[in-house]
């Protein structure tokens, strides 16, 4: 009887393509690790790296970076929930670098991948009336909460209200939980579980800046070039055909191509080599969002922040998420 041979994976490519033995050997071990915690996960090449995902939702990635492993949970909570369990890690929002021959603990790659699913298990599927159902309380169910942190929803109102959590903003909200709680992700669902219950927090937006999203990479370059980049290779980040002059005032548009609107906007602020600032206003979005790149030089390179404010809805933001992730990661392996 002839053995039955296991297809080639996209991530069987992408490991036998690393020239570094050590990055080669740390990022195939974490690869056996994730098909343990996220049996029956669609194992991808999402952004250009290795992805696991399950029903849909990218749970984790990884890649090797010239110098350096980066592990990625497709989220912008996660890590800053996390962030006590990192400490001594370099970290963005998004993600997480270390050396190829220091691979991250067994126990830390277990807590990333259990707060990813905790995550997608909150938002949950999208509703047909999103300020009802996109209550954390909702789309958590007792029994959940419970297991996680020994009180049950009306429990945790109960208390948070006798601690005088009317009166505490979002990080003493947290701080608070911390004492009981020791998940960090739990610390922040509950503490905006409890702000949407009392009327603190609008579900999903704020009314200063609507809808919004960041994204952040620590580069493996100066401050210089990630602006040069910026400023002269506009078709990679606007879109091709893009026309862009920087000074404060001056409009800018970006032609429309297969799968893409047509985008425009005007140039708000320009600090060379610190700060970008501008409307962006695809065809069809009545009001324009404003998007800002902010570099900031760190030891190892720039830490560049996207971040955009006053997006039409859930939709564009998750959709501008992807992008801006997307764009990010490929100029980091470049």
């Amino acid at each position: 009887m002839a053995t039955k041979t296991r297809e080639p994976q996209p991530i069987d490519a992408y490991l036998a393509s690393l020239t570094d033995p050590a990055a080669k050997k740390t990022l195939r071990a974490l690869r056996m690790q994730l098909r343990k915690l996220l049996p029956g996960a669609t194992e991808t090449i999402s952004y250009r790296m290795p992805t696991f995902k399950v029903d849909g939702n990218a749970v984790a990635g990884f890649a090797f970076f010239k110098t350096h492993c980066g592990y990625y949970p497709f989220s912008g909570g996660v890590v800053p929930a996390l962030k006590s369990e990192l400490d001594g890690y370099t970290t963005s929002k998004s993600g997480i670098t270390f050396p190829p021959d220091q691979p991250l603990p067994v126990k830390l790659v277990k807590m990333l991948v259990q707060a990813r699913l905790a995550e997608i298990a909150t938002r949950g599927k999208k509703p047909a009336v999103a300020s009802r159902k996109a209550l954390i309380t909702e789309r958590v169910t007792d029994a959940a909460v419970k297991e996680a942190t020994g009180r049950d929803w009306k429990a945790w109102m109960r208390a948070l209200d006798k601690a005088g959590g009317a009166g505490l903003n979002h990080k003493q909200l947290v701080a608070h939980l911390a004492r009981e709680v020791e998940s960090g992700w739990w610390q922040q669902s509950i503490s905006v579980a409890y702000e949407q219950a009392r009327g603190k927090r609008v579900v999903g937006e704020t009314a200063a800046t609507g809808f919004q999203v960041g994204v952040v990479r620590t580069l493996p370059m100066s401050a210089p070039q990630v602006w040069e980049w910026l400023t002269t290779q506009p078709d990679h980040w606007l879109g091709a055909g893009a026309t862009l002059k920087l000074e404060k005032g001056s409009r800018y548009e970006v032609p429309k191509r297969r799968g893409a609107p047509a985008v425009h906007g005007e140039i708000r602020v320009v600090k060379p080599g610190q700060r970008l600032r501008m409307t962006w206003q695809p065809d069809g979005w009545k009001k324009p969002a404003t998007l800002q790149f902010t570099l900031t030089p760190k030891p190892r390179g720039v830490s560049l922040v996207v971040h955009m404010e006053k997006l039409p809805d859930a939709k564009a933001r998750e959709v501008m998420r992807e992008r801006w992730s997307e764009i990010l990661t490929g100029l980091a392996k470049d």
